[in-house]
């Protein structure tokens, strides 16, 4: 490579692309962020849904426990009543009633007592995963906090490495640089400025023209790949 303003150039895209490299790391940063907080919501919500289920079981265990006391309640009014009844037939109907609430206490028993296992298991359950589910929260916000100091080294990563791509900017010719920042709005990736190498290009990898490759050999001047419109050298 004669050219020395090419070599300045190659300084020039090393120092920018470390730029970029730390940019995206940056980048980034918020969507991971983002992520985490949008799984520590989940996770929240899960041990509040959780929570409810267990809640909601045991509120139906009261209302039956309630339903159990009123016809209980009803029973014994439906005795004193019959001590104070004078026909069979009132006696007998009473009689019913408190055989039906008998009946409708015994299915209401039979129901709680379903219910009060359901719960002893359900909350075990519950605490079991609420153990695990806060586990993984208490995880994701250290790795949140990692993210935050991660950011901070990273900005000041950033301002370094620009500083030193503006020194290497100042060595470098202007007419270079003019090509140079062309070049980098034209292509999506690096490098800018790629190596001829069998007579291809070593940013697209296509074959150059001979007029291009012999040129890429005199220094003193930019050449560009007839494919790709890089920068390049021989």
């Amino acid at each position: 490579m004669a050219d020395p303003q090419i070599e300045k150039l190659l300084i020039v895209q090393d120092r920018d692309v470390a730029v970029q490299k730390i940019e995206q790391e940056l980048a980034r940063i918020p969507q991971e962020r983002s992520a985490l907080e949008a799984n520590i919501t989940a996770e929240t919500a899960n041990i509040e849904a959780a929570k409810q289920a267990l809640k909601e079981k045991e509120v139906e265990r009261n209302e039956l426990d309630t339903e159990v006391k009123a016809k209980e309640s009803a029973i014994a009014r439906f005795r004193t009543q019959q001590l104070e009844v004078k026909k069979n037939d009132e006696y007998r109907a009473l009689t019913t009633q408190i055989e039906q609430a008998e009946n409708e206490i015994l299915e209401l028993e039979e129901r709680e007592i379903e219910l009060m296992l359901e719960i002893d298991t359900t909350r075990e359950t519950f605490e079991k995963e609420k153990a695990t589910i806060e586990a993984r929260i208490a995880e994701q916000r250290v790795q949140i906090s990692q993210l935050g100091d991660r950011e901070t080294n990273l900005k000041a990563s950033v301002k370094e490495a620009q500083a030193a791509e503006q020194i290497a900017r100042k060595d470098t010719s202007e007419q270079y640089l003019a090509h140079y920042d062309r070049v980098k709005k034209l292509c999506k990736r690096p490098p800018y400025v790629a190596r001829i190498e069998a007579h291809k290009c070593g940013g697209c990898h296509l074959r150059v023209s001979n007029e291009v490759s012999s040129g890429a050999l005199v220094a003193g001047e930019p050449h560009f790949c007839d494919q790709c419109a890089r920068i390049v050298y021989a």
